[in-house]
């Protein structure tokens, strides 16, 4: 077999070949169309150049401005949500919400801090410290191109490694639809003070899509008809505001292999005040920590996976600075079961607040409860296509202070396709 090497300009781009979310511009979508190959969908890639202003004169931020961007993710704070959907039958293969708040949690726990200083820094911009991520990306000089990227795009549908037909009579090519974040949703000011940067906003230029398409020697290698399976993403949102936190979800699959959530004030959402990326602890409405006392999780009501309260070394010591270490276990086997991680003692801890952005170092604050249902890795799970998914948490939440939850479910899904059309078992 071999092999073409794809370069895909967006299909919606404008003349001027700029796009921003402040320009009208908040979704941009790539497709790969029609054609007798085969999609290699661990190649994807989009490239591109950002640049930062802080105004609408398009001055460019210096270090002495306190414009900044979340360090966890860098480029990949642009991407609000991700659409994949088939060419043939317009329907929705797979689709991410929140896709900020996901990769807020998942990345830190695929990468360590070493991973962030060489591959990505070089393909996504990325420094685990706030400052450097600040003048390495944010203040780079003025340049007629701006800093420059290439990444790749974490769903559990491009990261299958499945070889995907693109086929009349099978999916009938792929479009890849990101809707871009907010600018006050991608940007915030270090000290809490918007003065001067109100109309801050990032734009991006020479936008492609990579890919890679292999050619089949014969016919029997683009399969009319098949199945694809794959480890997908979806996700919730919830609020919650009192020291007994009870929340219920349906999830609506049948193989669910782990889930994870992550939580902020609501008010740090599309504020420019605040890092609307930040992965903390529940706050208080003055900024300080409300800690988690006990954590159960529930299928049905019932006590599952474990048949007891997670009593957290909180309640016994509630001066001690150390998140519980069996918290950050759970979270980090709900996501990947790997030890590369980026979470420590520096960036796991009670130590900072919330009345300002918290600034941590190796990171920023990487809070996350998780819960893994299938730790030997059978690809089955629980079944929660029937049975509502729970949580209950008692928090020190001693104040009117609305905190976001976000729950991502990574579950095992398989797209069915014939000449007929194509079918998504979850």
């Amino acid at each position: 077999m071999s092999i073409i090497y794809n370069e895909i300009q967006p299909s919606n781009i404008n003349s001027t070949q700029k796009i921003s979310y402040k320009q009208g511009n908040p979704i941009v979508n790539f497709l790969i169309g029609t054609q007798p190959h085969l999609l290699d969908a661990g190649s994807v890639r989009v490239s591109g150049d950002i640049s930062f202003f802080k105004d609408s004169n398009r001055t460019k931020p210096t270090t002495a401005d306190q414009l900044g961007i979340d360090e966890k993710l860098a480029i990949y704070s642009i991407f609000e949500k991700i659409t994949i959907t088939s060419q043939r039958s317009r329907q929705v293969i797979e689709s991410v919400n929140h896709y900020g708040r996901f990769l807020s949690s998942y990345l830190p726990q695929i990468n360590s801090k070493a991973d962030k200083f060489t591959h990505g820094n070089t393909l996504g911009c990325a420094l685990p410290n706030y400052e450097t991520q600040k003048r390495g990306l944010v203040d780079f000089p003025a340049t007629s191109h701006g800093s420059r990227f290439c990444l790749n795009i974490p769903t559990g549908f491009l990261s299958s490694g499945n070889m995907i037909p693109l086929s009349a009579d099978s999916l009938g090519g792929v479009e890849i639809s990101c809707n871009l974040a907010p600018d006050s949703q991608v940007l915030y000011a270090q000290n809490g003070s918007t003065t001067g940067l109100t109309d801050a906003f990032y734009e991006l230029s020479n936008l492609r899509l990579h890919c890679e398409l292999v050619v089949p020697q014969s016919q029997a290698d683009l399969p009319s008809q098949g199945q694809l399976t794959y480890n997908a993403i979806t996700s919730y949102f919830n609020v919650i505001n009192s020291a007994n936190a009870v929340v219920n979800f349906n999830l609506g699959t049948s193989r669910t292999l782990g889930v994870f959530m992550n939580m902020c004030p609501s008010k740090y959402l599309n504020n420019l005040a605040f890092n609307s990326f930040a992965t903390t602890t529940p706050l208080n409405a003055d900024g300080s920590q409300a800690p988690i006392n006990s954590i159960i999780i529930t299928k049905a009501g019932a006590r599952m996976p474990f048949a007891f309260n997670l009593d957290t070394n909180i309640k016994d010591s509630p001066n001690s600075n150390v998140v519980d270490p069996q918290v950050i276990t759970f979270a980090r086997d709900s996501i990947s079961g790997g030890l590369r991680s980026q979470p420590s003692p520096i960036n796991t801890n009670r130590n900072y607040t919330g009345a300002l952005p918290p600034l941590t170092a190796d990171g920023g604050p990487m809070e996350c409860i998780g819960v893994p249902f299938d730790t030997v890795g059978t690809g089955i799970g629980e079944d929660f296509s029937n049975v509502p998914f729970g949580i209950q948490m008692e928090l020190g939440l001693t104040s009117d202070s609305p905190n976001a939850l976000f729950l991502f479910v990574h579950s095992r899904q398989t797209l069915l396709f014939n000449a007929q059309g194509i079918q998504l078992i979850m």
